[in-house]
């Protein structure tokens, strides 16, 4: 009788038969849905590597422990919830803690696990001591648990994976002490359903509509939480029955309607389209479902807000956190939408489609597209970035998932490409760290492998993270990666400028060759350095069987333009007149200082 038919003979549903801590750890994972593993072998993780692998869970391994959770990172962004999880040894831990940090800023559903040595060596100098790192990592984490007995660890995972996907999402770290994974455990692992997500009162929901009816100029502002709630579809349902404007976050509220939607206005922000932002200024109503009113998102609360605000978010603590709203519901974006949508059905609070509005709109949103094809124009070289952004929105498909690396390139971006459909977004905008670009075009690459999907990196931002194209050869994920090479550290270059401080540390080398590199890795590639030979390249890429990377030159001087009159972007600094000295700190003179 082979060893497992012994452990099960006898034993009910209700009893699991007894087996080692990391066999109730893979037990656990796949009773909670989780799909895939990424990691980083060394010390006690081999015992775990065994069972995922003998399962045939899908599994990666990055090249280091910060791109691997990068992966994870872009995964579960796409996926909604805590749909992967990682595995590393103690001491490589904290190389992954930049993203424990960016999944709490981020509100990215995160799960990651640690295994540590046997607490038995926690009161001697155990090698590779790493008693701290639990505590180093709690401080950055929404969940965080030191597990030392292996009947903990079913529960632990649960626990885990429910803390990352619900609410505002956020990092679970699970500490494992050594001695779990070889012990025995008989405790069940339970087939995890999350939550239903929260929903509005029926009084919330009537006031809303209460608000809507008596607003003559409402605006609904999109966040972030809109697509961590895949709530796209309910958001253009409601927008369409009701016929209101919408405007996105510069970032996070990108894709999560079509840039050609008559009923899209645009992007709003320090790095938004001026006319978004004159139209939500007009407004007499903001219905703002998933965003914070962060500082790039309202031009250091520069944007004149209206009397009225109805604020939605998953999250009770951001209403009311910086001001006032008029109404604060604290719900799931996708659930709150289809309350509104159903209540105002009931109750016959459905708008015909105003053609002023939807004419409005398409003028305003025709300045903006007039503006960008200005700043997008290209005569000789070296290369415009807008002319890049704008080529790239041309020539690849509808769809197109697009990740831009921190850095003056990704501000452009997200401002400029031209979404021609719904598009989840992979990265969050807050924490904003350099060199996570491809690995999360990675991690969004295996969550939505029908889709395109496009890294576009900064040369600085590439230094960091040019490693992973050795990973998408060896495992065969087509990733385009587009690098806007500038030979600087362009964001910070212009501050320092502005500020009129010299600083070489921004200027980058141009003798290094990333095509070359690539095709070292594997992948192959190009350089362009003339304008008329971009559209052949991008199509190359596209036509390509794997990944490509294409080495874009492009002019170091290319300006940030403002979108919000006297507020420089990135700074986001107040009126001039309240002094020169306000660039380098802004100043914070009340909750919504209009």
């Amino acid at each position: 009788m082979a060893d497992s038919e012994m452990r099960t003979e006898g034993l009910s549903d209700a009893q699991p038969a007894s087996r080692s801590g990391a066999e109730a750890i893979t037990d656990a994972l796949q009773a909670c849905n989780v799909e895939m593993v990424f990691g980083y072998p060394g010390g006690g993780t081999g015992a775990i590597i065994h069972q995922i692998a003998t399962r045939d869970i899908a599994n990666m391994n990055g090249r280091t422990e910060l791109s691997g959770a990068w992966m994870s990172y872009g995964y579960n962004r796409i996926k909604g919830r805590a749909a992967s999880a990682c595995l590393f040894h103690c001491v490589g831990a904290l190389h992954a803690s930049p993203v424990v940090h960016a999944a709490k800023v981020d509100s990215t559903p995160f799960f990651m696990m640690d295994v540590n040595l046997d607490n038995s060596l926690d009161f001697r100098e155990g090698l590779q001591e790493s008693s701290e790192v639990y505590p180093a990592l709690k401080q950055l984490s929404k969940y965080a648990k030191k597990v030392v007995t292996a009947d903990d660890l079913p529960l632990a995972v649960r626990q885990s994976v429910i803390s990352a996907s619900t609410g505002r999402p956020g990092p679970s770290v699970l500490d494992l002490g050594f001695q779990v994974l070889g012990a025995n455990t008989s405790c069940a692992a339970e087939p995890l359903v999350l939550p239903e997500p929260p929903a509005a009162s029926e009084s919330a929901i009537d006031r809303a509509l209460k608000l809507i009816a008596e607003a003559s100029n409402p605006v609904l502002i999109v966040g972030a939480g809109v697509q961590l709630a895949q709530a796209t579809a309910e958001l253009r349902a409601f927008a369409e029955a009701l016929s209101i404007p919408i405007v996105s976050t510069s970032w996070g509220g990108r894709g999560a309607v079509s840039d050609d939607h008559p009923l899209f206005a645009g992007v709003l922000g320090s790095f938004g389209w001026n006319s978004a932002n004159e139209i939500a200024q007009k407004a007499d109503l903001w219905i703002a479902v998933g965003t914070t009113f962060s500082q790039m998102t309202t031009g250091a609360w520069n944007l004149e807000k209206p009397q009225r605000v109805i604020h939605i978010d998953v999250d009770p603590n951001q209403l009311g956190k910086i001001f006032q709203p008029t109404l604060g519901i604290a719900a799931h974006a996708k659930t709150v939408l289809g309350q509104l949508l159903a209540r105002a059905d009931a109750t016959g609070q459905r708008r015909a489609s105003d053609q002023a509005t939807i004419d409005r709109i398409a003028a305003s949103k025709q300045e903006w597209f007039d503006y960008h094809e200005e700043l997008s124009g290209q005569s000789g070289t070296p290369i415009n970035q807008y002319f890049v952004i704008r080529k790239m929105a041309d020539t690849f498909p509808a769809g197109t998932i697009m990740v831009g690396d921190s850095g003056g390139q990704a501000f452009m971006l997200y401002r400029s490409f031209h979404y021609k459909d719904v598009t989840p977004m992979p990265l969050g905008s807050r924490y904003m760290s350099l060199g996570a670009g491809l690995p999360v075009a990675i991690g969004a690459k295996l969550a939505a492998p029908e889709r395109t999907v496009v890294c576009y990196h900064g040369d600085g931002g590439f230094y960091y993270d040019f490693m992973e194209l050795s990973t998408l050869a060896e495992r065969k994920i087509k990733v385009i990666v587009v690098i806007d090479n500038n030979h600087c550290l362009y964001a910070n270059r212009q501050g320092m400028k502005l500020w009129g401080i010299q600083n070489p540390w921004v200027d980058l080398p141009e003798t290094t060759d990333f095509v070359a590199l690539a095709k070292s890795l594997g992948v192959d590639g190009e350089r362009v350095t003339d304008p008329n030979d971009l559209e052949a390249a991008l199509k190359r890429a596209m036509e390509s069987e794997g990944s490509y990377v294409v080495d874009v030159w492009t002019d170091p001087e290319t300006r940030i333009r403002r979108a919000i009159r006297d507020v420089i972007p990135i700074l986001s600094d107040r009126k001039p007149e309240q002094g020169a000295d306000r660039h380098i700190s802004p100043p914070l003179a009340g909750s919504w200082p209009n």
